[in-house]
C-alpha cells in the first residue's frame, strides 16, 4: 500500500569491496525495498529521529528501553552525532559567507 515494492539493491562489503546480495542467487532477483524494512529498522529510525528532534537522551533511553550505560544504545547517537556534525558544517559555511 505504501508504493515500496520497487527492486532495491543490497549490497554487502567483502574484503573491502561492495558486492550484490540476491533474494535468489539463482535467477539474480533482487529483493523489494519493503523486504528489508523491518522492527529493528523502525526502532532504530524513531531512536534517530528523537534525538535528531532533540529528546534528551536519557528520555530516549526509557521510551526505547535502554539502559543507563548501555553499549547498543550509543550506536543509535552515532546517527545523531552524524546529524549534528553536518548541521555544525552548514552553520560554519554561512558564517564564512557572512564575514
Amino acid at each position: 500500500m505504501a508504493g515500496w515494492d520497487h527492486a532495491f539493491t543490497k549490497t554487502r562489503m567483502r574484503r573491502g569491496k561492495p558486492v550484490e546480495v540476491y533474494k535468489n542467487a539463482q535467477k539474480r532477483e533482487h529483493y523489494r525495498f519493503c523486504d528489508l524494512i523491518t522492527t529493528h529498522t523502525m526502532r532504530r529510525t524513531a531512536i534517530t529521529t528523537l534525538l535528531s528532534l532533540g529528546m534528551d537522551e536519557p528520555s530516549v533511553r526509557k521510551i526505547s528501553g535502554h539502559a543507563p550505560g548501555s553499549v547498543e544504545f550509543y550506536k543509535y547517537v552515532k546517527y545523531h552525532q552524524q546529524n549534528l556534525d553536518e548541521k555544525t558544517d552548514l552553520a560554519f559555511e554561512k558564517l564564512q559567507k557572512m564575514g
